[in-house]
């Protein structure tokens, strides 16, 4: 059985100071080497959070499998996985493999656009669903914890569906409604049980118009058979 290890975090002043390093263009080449330079003074202290040292992210396996994997990994609470001094750790030390392959930089952008990149799935800028679902290694940690589902014989059904098309956790999760868990659940499992409406374009104009809706009605005071009522008389715009 592997061992396990305590996962160090980034002191917030060396997190904002990395932040601030991209407005430095020769500072952007530490992003092409195949082990990220960091000053390992700033990388210490006791967190309490530990994670088996043989445990890896594959970016060949499919998402719902690694953020499930993550997950029953990497056992935290909501304030620890809101904590951006431990995902700037984890995206440019402990899962730095991973991210150089499942979010490669393109080099051959502007100086903004790539800043913008690394910033966005690099880092973690503000405490909202869609920034923690941005960052590259938070984002799966996040997914699992959004949708999963004790009461479920598969707990993680939803958090399956939430990722068999890139569109719906775009879709779902960068709208307000989707901050609300009874609505998650109740587009998560309207999808599951019509499987025929679940592609790109549905799902776009169908959680659209659910936006739409949450102007007139209060969505997230509906009982969860009423927003999927809702959902039905939507699903084919």
């Amino acid at each position: 059985m592997a061992s396990k290890i305590e996962i160090p975090l980034f002191t917030t002043n060396y997190t904002t100071r990395l932040f601030k390093n991209l407005e430095n263009e020769t500072y952007i080449e530490n992003y092409r080497s195949e082990k990220f330079i960091f000053d390992s003074n700033f990388a210490s202290g006791t967190s309490g959070i530990f994670i088996k040292s043989d445990f890896k992210l594959n970016p060949n396996d499919h998402i719902s499998t690694n953020s499930i994997n993550l997950y029953e990994n990497l056992q935290i609470n909501e304030t620890h996985a809101s904590d951006r001094r431990l995902w700037t750790y984890l995206t440019h030390v402990h899962f730095w493999t991973y991210m150089k392959k499942d979010w490669a930089i393109d080099f051959s952008k502007d100086k903004a656009k790539i800043v913008d990149f690394i910033r966005d799935r690099y880092f973690l800028n503000t405490l909202n669903i869609r920034s923690l679902t941005h960052n590259g290694i938070s984002r799966l940690w996040w997914y699992t914890h959004l949708t999963i589902d004790d009461s479920r014989k598969d707990k993680y059904e939803l958090t399956k569906v939430l990722l068999s098309l890139q569109d719906i956790p775009v879709s779902l999760l960068e709208r307000s409604i989707g901050s609300n868990s009874k609505v998650r659940k109740a587009v998560l499992e309207f999808l599951l049980e019509n499987p025929e409406i679940k592609t790109s374009k549905n799902v776009q104009n169908l959680l659209k118009q659910v936006n739409l809706a949450g102007g007139v009605k209060n969505i997230p005071m509906l009982k969860l058979n009423e927003i999927k009522s809702l959902l039905n008389g939507v699903k084919l715009i």
